[in-house]
């Protein structure tokens, strides 16, 4: 009777680590992946009920990628330096703003729009800014720094 809770135990432990280990998503998304993203490092893949998403790095920056089961990319974050903004809309915020400092970017692709949320400071004050790909601008964030 051990041995047949044993190897039963053992059954299930293995079945559990299979069921949450590393898995690869199904052939479209990954063939969607690998063209766009062939240098990608630190790949992990999860999957929920309707779509796959993706964390890796690529070229220095760390991106997310949503895809719907067929391969279609449904969104994208990326996080990177401002000195990697498009430089039109660098040039745009550094001129609006010659008294903060850039921080940091998140870039958000949805729908087929993009838009940049652009972190800044000063000695007072944390700032976002929203900007669309033209580099019009609104300040979505302001917080004290204490």
């Amino acid at each position: 009777m051990k041995k047949v809770i044993a190897i039963m135990f053992a059954a299930l432990v293995t079945a559990g680590a299979y069921a949450f280990g590393p898995f690869d998503p199904n052939e479209k998304v990954l063939k969607s992946f690998n063209e766009t993203f062939s240098t990608a490092q630190d790949v992990k893949w999860e999957e929920f009920p309707n779509y796959f998403s993706v964390s890796f790095l690529n070229g220095g920056v760390r991106s997310k990628v949503n895809y719907d089961k067929e391969g279609n990319m449904m969104s994208a974050l990326r996080y990177y330096a401002p000195q990697l903004l498009p430089l039109n809309i660098l040039n745009k915020i550094t001129k609006e703003n010659p008294k903060k400092k850039l921080f940091g970017v998140t870039e958000i692709t949805f729908n087929g729009t993009i838009a940049y949320y652009i972190k800044l400071e000063d000695n007072t004050h944390w700032y976002t800014l929203k900007v669309d790909v033209d580099g019009n601008s609104q300040q979505t964030e302001k917080y004290r720094k204490v």
